[in-house]
């Protein structure tokens, strides 16, 4: 091979080698933003409504404004991660998200489902 010829082959190995870098990596991406999860949820385990801030808190309250729950949650490589302190220790819930979209998401939670309904 001549000297141009071999320059133009280490070129196109390499933009066939980024290439397959910018392929792989795409096929490890999250199928959805944390943000799609922030919102006023209904959730088929519970009568009163969940509420996923942007800042990373959640809280259940009661209807006249009390707390009866908080924490911290995070979206993070495919599952929802929540927070809580219960009994004076920080419990760490990592629940796999089956599916998701602006009126409804699915969790993993053990053997069961749990289902999630927009509210606003």
């Amino acid at each position: 091979m001549t000297l141009p010829l071999r320059r133009h082959f280490w070129t196109w190995a390499l933009a066939a080698a980024l290439l397959g870098l910018a392929l792989v990596a795409c096929g490890k991406r999250d199928p959805y933003s944390p943000a799609l999860f922030v919102g006023k949820w209904k959730s088929s385990k519970l009568e009163t409504p969940l509420v996923l801030y942007e800042n990373g808190e959640w809280e259940i309250r009661k209807d006249d404004g009390g707390v009866l729950q908080y924490g911290l949650w995070e979206y993070r490589d495919g599952r929802l991660v929540w927070i809580i302190k219960m009994g004076g220790e920080l419990h760490r819930d990592v629940n796999p998200v089956l599916s998701a979209g602006k009126k409804e998401f699915r969790l993993q939670e053990g053997p069961h489902v749990t289902v999630f309904h927009r509210l606003d």
